[in-house]
């Protein structure tokens, strides 16, 4: 409740202000998501992808060289790694561009099924060190945290190499063996 001067009445924070924004209501903003089928179907996220998870984990790299390890360098060289490398999963898995983008076209055509996979993998493995992030300080760090982290890391990883792998063998399978 908030006492309106003017009136001298009570009124309800409901009935002051302007509306809800748009941004703030739940079922607006469920309706305006894009579908993963369609985020994973865009031909920018291919140069975005693997330009962009290249660099991201060039640079984690670099930051854990033996030059300057301290525990905030190893820890953002760690989140630069794992957000970089499903970065650099779903650009590579994304169609290749039509518009004169050459360098990106690597002859790496996966189906829509297939995309998903790499794309629900990527975000498991993206959403390893946020476990961490997130419930580590909460629970003390224990070892289910570590254990947690680590399984969605490893699930991720396999979906994403499931989605390459199944793209590999239906080129084998399509493409005739010549002896």
């Amino acid at each position: 409740m908030i006492f309106d001067t003017g009136t001298g009445v009570y009124k309800s924070l409901a009935s002051v202000g302007p509306p809800m924004d748009r941004s703030l209501d739940i079922e607006h903003v469920a309706r305006e998501l894009p579908d993963l089928d369609a985020v994973l179907d865009d031909t920018r996220l291919r140069p975005i992808g693997l330009v962009g998870g290249f660099a991201l984990v060039l640079i984690g790299a670099l930051l854990g060289l033996p030059l300057a390890n301290t525990f905030w360098t190893s820890v953002v060289s760690g989140v630069l790694v794992f957000v970089g490398i499903p970065l650099f999963s779903v650009g590579l898995a994304a169609p290749e561009p039509d518009d004169g983008w050459e360098i990106f076209t690597l002859g790496v055509d996966l189906t829509r099924e297939q995309r998903r996979i790499v794309g629900i993998g990527s975000l498991l493995v993206v959403f390893s060190p946020i476990t961490v992030a997130l419930l580590g300080p909460i629970l003390g760090f224990a070892t289910a945290v570590w254990l947690a982290a680590a399984a969605l890391a490893v699930l991720g990883s396999v979906l994403i190499l499931t989605g390459f792998i199944a793209w590999t063998s239906r080129k084998l399978v399509e493409s005739p063996v010549s002896r």
